[in-house]
């Protein structure tokens, strides 16, 4: 207890050092806590970015050459989101369900999204509208999508992932069963709701879902199981298809194995380039995290090293005087050693609490923007000319870094760190203590 109250007297003699050595010591642990937290949601984002999105390869028909513009007679009016991919507004050649099943067995697939999307056009149903250009209000056709039995990824003709409300999901059960579902909005607009039946290519189904969807267009959509869809649309096969390999590094290895049992006429992409906008976003913010992290471990090392320093060398006439009255090596070290622990605690309590306070705060100098990325293309009609859009992929704006918080990871980074640097620097006074002679010491002195 002695030796812990010296401590503190010898760390209190000069307030204005000990005030500016904390200052700096605690930031710079502070914006190492933030920065490791930082680095590891920034790789948390990139590896969910190449989960998402880097796995997914797209097989479709090689396309023919698009037609020219012009008005599109089932339209009558209105807006037409059609399969997000196509060139143009032509029904695509179907990849046939044998083919499907080969895909499947293609080692490295772990995973497939078949698209199969057609409009309504037997007009017993009323779709969404949405304010055009002029402010006028345009209907949207309704577009009916197929749900694979134990599909692993599913999204809508826009691209957007739907998000269940009411109802239940498809089940196994329902594959051949004349279910369906639709967006919340299209069931209030046609006075549906769960249970009640609808007409659809002069078929009747019974809605077992209502779902949502951030995207306008995809507002205007309903899902019924794909055997179903091919049978009463008198389909076989589907627009496209999008597998998903195991991991990013497999994306090139699955793609050469789908081209090579395909033939040229599939086309296979990825989405490699599409994303390399995001991918470097995300990299370019890793790299300024990790060059903060180094900067702020390297101030934190020559502050505690500094302080250190002028702590020992300010009192070498005191480790003399001790030295000869016979106190050992030890007893010595251990005042050095309790003070130095006592600094870099304190030290990295204040950290905390700048953590706490101020992580949002930093976090926000190293938030990184991501382009928007199109996805494909899609048409609507407006005064009677197909217009092709590009719509946005709505995935990306569900890709951020989270910012730096205060929890027990945090805390026991700068606890650990603090202390790390006070057992590094304590062989400082060991070595200092060592090489005294007290005799030149105190004959300096008089």
């Amino acid at each position: 207890m002695k030796v812990f109250k010296r401590s503190i007297r010898n760390v209190l003699r000069n307030p204005l050092r000990l005030i500016l050595v904390v200052v700096l010591l605690s930031t710079s642990l502070m914006f190492v806590a933030a920065m490791v937290s930082l680095s590891t949601h920034a790789q948390n984002a990139l590896a969910a970015v190449h989960q998402q999105l880097g796995t997914a390869i797209t097989v479709r028909h090689v396309p023919n050459e698009p037609p020219s513009s012009g008005t599109n007679s089932h339209n009558h009016g209105g807006i037409s989101a059609n399969e997000p991919g196509s060139s143009n507004p032509t029904t695509p050649v179907p990849l046939p369900n044998s083919l499907m099943q080969k895909i499947k067995s293609i080692p490295g697939v772990v995973g497939t999204e078949e698209r199969l999307v057609r409009p309504a056009s037997e007009g017993t149903l009323k779709g969404t509208s949405v304010n055009g250009p002029g402010g006028q209000l345009n209907n949207i056709v309704i577009n009916v999508n197929g749900f694979s039995k134990g599909a692993s990824h599913f999204t809508l003709s826009q691209g957007t992932p739907p998000t269940l409300v009411a109802g239940r999901n498809f089940q196994d059960s329902d594959a051949n069963a004349y279910v369906a579902m639709m967006s919340q909005e299209l069931a209030q607009i046609n006075h549906l709701a769960l249970g009640s039946t609808f007409t659809l290519q002069g078929k009747t189904f019974t809605l077992i879902g209502l779902f949502t969807t951030t995207d306008q267009f995809s507002q205007s959509s309903i899902v019924i199981p794909m055997a179903i869809m091919q049978q009463v649309f008198g389909i076989n096969g589907v627009d496209s298809m999008i597998v998903y390999a195991k991991s990013y590094e497999q994306v090139e290895a699955v793609v050469a194995s789908l081209r090579q049992a395909l033939g040229k006429q599939y086309d296979v992409s990825t989405q490699a380039a599409q994303y390399s906008g995001v991918f470097s976003a995300i990299g370019a913010a890793q790299k300024a995290i990790q060059l903060a992290l180094i900067v702020s471990i390297g101030i934190a090392v020559m502050v505690t090293i500094f302080a250190v320093l002028m702590l020992v060398r300010e009192r070498t006439a005191e480790i003399a005087i001790l030295k000869t009255i016979g106190a050992s090596h030890l007893q010595i070290l251990r005042q050095f050693w309790t003070e130095i622990v006592i600094l870099s605690i304190t030290a990295a309590v204040i950290a905390v609490l700048l953590l706490a306070a101020l992580g949002p705060i930093v976090s926000q100098q190293f938030t990184f923007s991501l382009p928007s990325v199109i996805v494909g293309n899609s048409t609507r009609m407006q005064n009677g000319t197909v217009i092709n859009e590009k719509p946005i992929d709505p995935t990306i704006n569900n890709i951020h870094l989270a910012p730096a918080t205060l929890n027990a990871q945090t805390f026991l980074l700068i606890l650990g760190l603090g202390i790390g640097l006070a057992l590094l620097t304590s062989m400082i006074p060991t070595w200092f203590i060592s090489h005294i002679k007290p005799a030149e010491i105190l004959r300096k002195t008089h």
